[in-house]
């Protein structure tokens, strides 16, 4: 019963936080997430951590996301991996940063799944020639474009067209692929009218 309790307060302070945080208010978040994340809930602290890192508290945001991280959190761990990556709080390490989004992206995190599949195209995060047309980077490709990654989808249109990643050419699927990018494109392109009218 009184664990319950103790628990209730941090959840509540992230709840909070987030509300907050979402409605634009980053000065009513802060104290409730800080006590959150202080409490240990590893989403405040994820969340604490990418609000630090935006306002360039680097080391700050990297000592929230590793607590986040170590508790297997998903936006933790892409948080703290992106501060590898980048170089950012911490000393610059491609692999300790693919490491960190792999493990996020394998928990269906949409962002390290975009990321890894866009490191696989350009050979980021310290992946090689070889390794960017593996079937781990198809594997990586597929997922991505399932969430509508749009480089992912390009890329696997052409590969369907050139037999890239050892697949078997199939014109068909590459049409279907283009047509598919080529329609969430038209959304994209729409949604940034009426945003651009709304101004």
């Amino acid at each position: 019963m009184l664990g319950g309790h103790a628990w209730a307060g941090p959840n509540e302070d992230y709840q909070t936080g987030a509300k907050a945080y979402r409605e634009g208010d980053l000065i009513g978040a802060m104290a409730p997430l800080r006590r959150s994340a202080d409490a240990g809930h590893a989403g405040a602290q994820a969340l604490l951590g990418y609000i630090l890192d935006k306002a360039e508290f680097d080391e700050e945001a990297v000592a929230y996301f590793r607590k986040s991280a170590a508790q297997g959190h998903a936006d933790g761990q892409y948080g703290l991996g992106a501060m590898y990556a980048a170089g950012e709080g911490v000393t610059k390490d491609a692999a300790e940063a693919r490491r960190l989004i792999t493990l996020a992206a394998d928990q269906g995190h949409q962002l390290a799944t975009n990321t890894l599949a866009q490191a696989y195209l350009s050979g980021n995060l310290g992946i090689g020639e070889a390794e960017r047309k593996s079937p781990e980077a198809l594997a990586r490709l597929r997922k991505a474009a399932d969430l509508d990654y749009l480089p992912a989808i390009d890329a696997l249109a052409a590969a369907y067209r050139s037999g890239d990643y050892g697949l078997t050419t199939d014109a068909k699927e590459a049409e279907r692929l283009t047509a598919h990018a080529s329609k969430l494109r038209g959304v994209k392109k729409a949604a940034r009218g009426r945003s651009g009218q709304a101004k």
